[in-house]
């Protein structure tokens, strides 16, 4: 909007005077700028910002053609989103996204339906107080800014995991089984079983860094399917607890180092992967530790970063030793770029569960990026 208030507002505010019309328009438009500071103030908290975003992805009121017929509760429940899944999107007590929905509605911005015992949220579908043109301005500058904010690129594929889920089943055996065939399966055969078939895919010629692997938790699981694992950790007690990982698995492929992420005792291009798990947030300077890994790997070598996304959680530079408070997808990339690498993929991940059991904590969401480094030497 540049600076100026919207079209309705400031419009109305220029009405000439006289004869008791432009009493009727200055009352008009006093009435149009309270309702827009009104809309202002509801919409000036990030939280209900982000809630508003994810009720416009699962409602398009708008988009609906003039005097069409409205859809019956039990068909557009699918348009709508309740209180625990908003809750389980945005990391948050029900109690708090409650809240913040009351506030919405109040102000006609959201609106409530029932389908059976369920109630769904959605947009409303009626302009708020005659000016359905300055809330749509609000909510495009809104849109532009979370455009941009990597919380709301977060919130965003926890919904779309959640749209998935409430696919219609099937009327055959996997129909009925459906609702709880994740738990069967897990009963049967666990809930890693098919996450390490997939290691199979990794060529069994590479050379595999394991950087900051602590006490090995990794090894096992790569050891079966590379030629060799290098495994380096800074910590004499981590190194310990690998080495006695290594013993008793009897992992005859693994060359465990002691050495810092900033100066890697390994020669250079010599391994094929670098895997990082959770140890950039524990480096200094994790630029360098990039460009330290580009020197070990060969022409064509991959980097893979398992780390934290940007959070505001204290308790994991408090209790954790965290240097950093996770990782853009911007400056990681800037890093990457600057020591020589390139086809960077970035892949948001969610941890099992949104909030630890001892204090209530939220836990940070994570990412995975992959990144090529460059084929010449």
């Amino acid at each position: 909007m540049n600076g100026s208030l919207p079209a309705t507002i400031s419009t109305a505010s220029r009405q000439p005077g006289g004869n008791g019309h432009a009493q009727t328009q200055g009352a008009s438009a006093g009435n149009g700028t309270e309702h827009f500071i009104d809309l202002l103030r509801t919409l000036a908290d990030p939280i209900r910002l982000r809630i508003v975003r994810l009720l416009e992805s699962t409602s398009q009121p708008s988009s609906r053609p003039s005097g069409r017929k409205a859809t019956p509760p039990s068909e557009s429940a699918t348009s709508g989103i309740s209180v625990g899944e908003l809750a389980e999107i945005l990391k948050l007590p029900q109690s708090t996204v409650s809240r913040h929905l009351k506030t919405l509605t109040d102000a006609g911005i959201a609106d409530a339906r029932r389908d059976g015992t369920s109630t769904f949220y959605r947009l409303s579908e009626a302009p708020v107080g005659g000016a359905e043109s300055t809330l749509d301005q609000l909510r495009q500058m809104a849109r532009t800014h979370l455009d941009h904010d990597p919380q709301a690129k977060s919130d965003a594929h926890r919904l779309a995991s959640i749209l998935r889920k409430r696919e219609p089943a099937n009327g055959d055996f996997f129909g009925k089984h459906a609702p709880h065939w994740d738990q069967i399966r897990a009963e049967w055969f666990g809930d890693t079983f098919h996450l390490e078939g997939m290691l199979a895919l990794l060529n069994p010629a590479w050379t595999v860094a394991d950087i900051g692997t602590g006490t090995g938790a990794m090894l096992p699981l790569l050891s079966p399917h590379v030629k060799q694992i290098i495994a380096v950790d800074p910590s004499s007690a981590m190194l310990k607890g690998a080495r006695n990982r290594v013993k008793e698995c009897h992992l005859e492929n693994v060359d465990i180092r002691q050495g810092s992420a900033e100066a890697l005792p390994i020669d250079a291009h010599a391994v094929d992967v670098a895997l990082l798990t959770l140890v950039l947030a524990y480096t200094e300077n994790p630029a360098a530790v990039i460009k330290d890994v580009r020197r070990i790997l060969k022409p064509g070598g991959i980097i893979l970063i398992l780390d934290l996304q940007p959070h505001h959680v204290d308790l994991f530079r408090e209790k954790l030793g965290h240097r950093n408070m996770g990782f853009a997808e911007e400056q990681l990339s800037a890093w990457l770029k600057d020591a020589g690498f390139t086809a960077i993929r970035w892949h948001p991940l969610s941890p099992e569960k949104g909030r630890s059991k001892e204090s209530a904590t939220p836990i940070p969401d994570l990412f995975a990026l992959r990144a090529q480094r460059e084929v010449t030497p």
